[in-house]
């Protein structure tokens, strides 16, 4: 994600007001206050634009192309995200269009994934209030945002391309309150007090394995999809990307592909969770 600016900029007076989250919110929240400055400095910057209106040559005869071609103000960018060219319920919606073009070119442009995440911030704070708890000081605001951007940068487009924002809704709340709440209801167990210290600790080298299932671990922890993971653990147990193809019936490359894209999932999220 973008890091927070510490500068504000001056907007235009023909520019519209820039749509703010954190003064909306019924709760404080310094990170929605963060990202509402940043976003108020973003949406005019004149790098962020250059590198905006390069994304038309990306995507040619592309809606995209349509909004980015004489951009002014990112939030135009976001607005487009929120409007459908067919009112009429077909298939063609030029926002989702829009938004999966934006969540591709997240995969290694931070600025898409910037505007994605400003898309989603007012579904994300809904969903968000939904698990805050009185006795509770963690600020959930703080738990979704991290598990949204982990959600647009791991998002499958080839495989979902329609339902883009509710999706990464979806995923995001998940990954920041489902999977521990799943995970614990599956796992815990009452164990007796003297069952701790008639365990024996075993205290040896560490070997590459163990570093592999503990980076493993962690991933999971911070949101990698298990598809992701599990492809992984094949490949250590297996040895060879042709092998894998063969049990997959897919071709060496789409698992070699899959493999590079499962490791920067997990150098991502695992940069993020520490």
């Amino acid at each position: 994600m973008v890091a927070p600016m510490t500068t504000t900029t001056r907007i235009p007076s023909h520019h519209p007001k820039p749509q703010a989250f954190a003064a909306s919110s019924t709760e404080h929240s310094d990170l929605l206050s963060r990202l509402d400055a940043e976003w108020t400095h973003l949406r005019t910057s004149r790098r962020a634009l250059r590198t905006a209106r390069g994304w038309a040559q990306a995507y040619p005869d592309h809606p995209l192309a349509t909004v980015v071609a004489d951009l002014g103000d990112l939030d135009e960018i976001r607005q487009a995200t929120q409007r459908s060219s067919n009112p009429e319920g077909g298939c063609e919606r030029s926002d989702d269009a829009i938004l999966l073009a934006l969540v591709e070119l997240a995969r290694s442009d931070e600025l898409a994934g910037r505007i994605v995440l400003q898309h989603l911030l007012p579904a994300l704070i809904v969903q968000a209030r939904r698990y805050r708890s009185f006795t509770d000081r963690t600020d959930p605001i703080a738990q979704v945002v991290p598990a949204a951007w982990l959600a647009i940068r791991s998002f499958d487009v080839e495989r979902r391309r329609r339902h883009i924002a509710s999706s990464l809704v979806s995923d995001a709340v998940f990954q920041a309150f489902r999977r521990a709440l799943r995970a614990r209801a599956g796992t815990e167990e009452v164990v007796a007090p003297s069952a701790f210290a008639a365990t024996p600790f075993v205290d040896g080298p560490t070997t590459a394995l163990d570093e592999f299932v503990m980076v493993l671990r962690d991933a999971r922890r911070a949101g990698v999809p298990s598809c992701d993971l599990d492809l992984l653990r094949q490949l250590v147990r297996v040895g060879s990307p042709g092998i894998v193809a063969r049990q997959r019936k897919v071709t060496p490359r789409t698992i070699r592909n899959h493999r590079d894209r499962a490791i920067e999932h997990v150098r991502t999220a695992v940069a993020v969770a520490a």
